[in-house]
């Protein structure tokens, strides 16, 4: 009965091995040769008839991929397939663009060299913006130090007015866009100037102490001469400003007390052209002098008539008020009061109608009173125009000397020098710095995007 039942299950067996094989084929060589060896012996027949049970166990490794299957599209992704994505997202992030990167700085770049310079803005007097304790904490210029000079100066360094006198002068544009330069490094000589600027701006580098008040520029080129042409002809430029920051502040500080001496000086002349003309018009050269003389005058006159007035008193009584020596020295009293009342009228100006009839009508003659009144009121005007004459001009002096103590130089401790060797690019330490900048960023980004699936879950 069971060799009946073994020989039964042979018959059937390769209908039945055939229809696992389109699925899943699983274990082929074991379904497909009791098949082809049913002419061995019994044995071999009872072995083949003991592996019944393999259909079932590929439906269940077939259900197992269905449910694999279910879970992906549900979006969890096999730790296998995470870790693929790793390393292709490390090679695509990190180690092509380093290796990319270290084989333009090690092979392509070409050598740089570089001059520095180095100097301080100063004043006549020996202050810099060393003293500023303030403006070293602060970042601020204080009053009376140079620190904004010096930044003043570094922004020209890197401004478009150098760049314009450099390709005047040295011929940059065609040095920076030579072919023997790198593609990354190569000028096109067609950029408009705002970009010839910021190329240029990447060619030089300045710094400034606050501390110190020093001023260190580094120049860069492609051949030794062009470098140290290059930073003579800063420095030169940055000599050059300095003088013309300082003549304009000099000029700014003396301009306010030219004007004043110059305003000053205007209104002394106007009153001494007044004085003059007072004195053709009046023909009197001082009417203070012709004072003092009627006055001298009239006090002789009065002295006359007191020596007059003695004697008719002594002979009064004593001779005739009708012999002529009494009658002469009435009118001789009588002449001298007259001319001492007319003296007077001409002094207080009473008499000054009169004056005017006989000298034939003209108005030019006043009385010497108005005539010392004028006279004295051009003088004061003269005496204060003069004092502030004399006040503006020595304001002008010490505005110069302030001016000239303030004055701005530049003093060069480092001047440029050809150099021998390219520091740069740094080839080694760039792809360094490329590789470990990439692989961080990749780091983070990775551990952005685990965050994310985490708290989505």
């Amino acid at each position: 009965m069971e060799k009946g039942t073994t020989a039964k299950v042979a018959k059937i067996r390769p209908a039945e091995a055939s229809a696992p094989d389109k699925v899943t084929q699983p274990q082929k060589t074991t379904g497909a040769k009791p098949v082809e060896r049913s002419t061995k012996s019994r044995h071999s027949q009872k072995k083949a008839a003991s592996i019944v049970a393999l259909p079932i166990d590929t439906a269940s490794k077939t259900k197992k991929k269905e449910a694999e299957t279910l879970l992906t599209f549900r979006g969890l992704r096999p730790q296998q397939l995470r870790r693929r994505a790793l390393a292709l997202s490390f090679a695509l992030m990190v180690l092509l663009p380093s290796i990319l990167g270290a084989t333009y700085f090690l092979l392509i770049a070409s050598e740089r060299y570089a001059s520095s310079i180095g100097f301080s803005v100063r004043g006549m007097d020996g202050t810099s913006a060393g003293g500023d304790f303030l403006g070293a904490l602060t970042g601020l210029a204080s009053v009376g130090t140079t620190t904004t000079d010096s930044f003043i100066l570094m922004d020209y360094l890197e401004g478009r007015e150098v760049v314009e006198k450099l390709s005047k002068d040295v011929g940059i544009v065609s040095h920076f866009s030579n072919d023997s330069i790198d593609f990354i490094y190569r000028l096109d000589p067609n950029l408009p100037i705002e970009e010839l600027v910021n190329y240029w701006q990447s060619m030089i580098t300045t710094s400034f102490d606050n501390t110190s008040s020093i001023i260190e520029v580094e120049v860069q080129a492609f051949t030794p001469e062009m470098t140290e042409s290059i930073a003579t002809h800063v420095l030169s430029y940055g000599s050059e400003l300095v003088n013309t920051l300082s003549q304009n502040a000099r000029r700014d500080a003396v301009k306010f007390a030219e004007e004043e001496v110059l305003r000053a000086e205007l209104r002394l002349k106007i009153i001494r052209r007044r004085i003059k003309d007072f004195r053709s018009t009046e023909s009197s050269i001082d009417p203070t002098k012709n004072a003092e003389v009627q006055i001298e005058l009239i006090a002789g006159l009065e002295k006359q008539l007191l020596d007059t007035r003695s004697r008719l008193a002594t002979l009064v009584g004593t001779i005739d008020e009708s012999s002529p020596t009494i009658r002469q020295l009435r009118k001789q009293e009588e002449v001298l009061i007259k001319q001492i009342l007319n003296k007077r009228d001409e002094i207080s100006g009473k008499n000054l109608k009169h004056l005017q009839q006989a000298t034939h009508g003209t108005d030019r003659l006043s009385s010497l009173s108005a005539l010392l009144a004028n006279y004295e009121e051009l003088v004061v005007e003269q005496e204060f125009a003069q004092q502030a004459y004399t006040a503006a001009l020595a304001g002008l002096e010490r505005s110069r000397a302030e001016a000239d103590r303030q004055q701005r130089y530049l003093a060069v401790f480092h001047p440029p020098a050809k150099p021998q060797d390219a520091i740069y690019p740094r080839r080694l330490v760039n792809s360094l710095i490329l590789f470990l900048g990439l692989l961080a960023i990749w780091a983070l980004a990775i551990v952005i995007a685990y965050s994310i699936r985490d708290h989505l879950k």
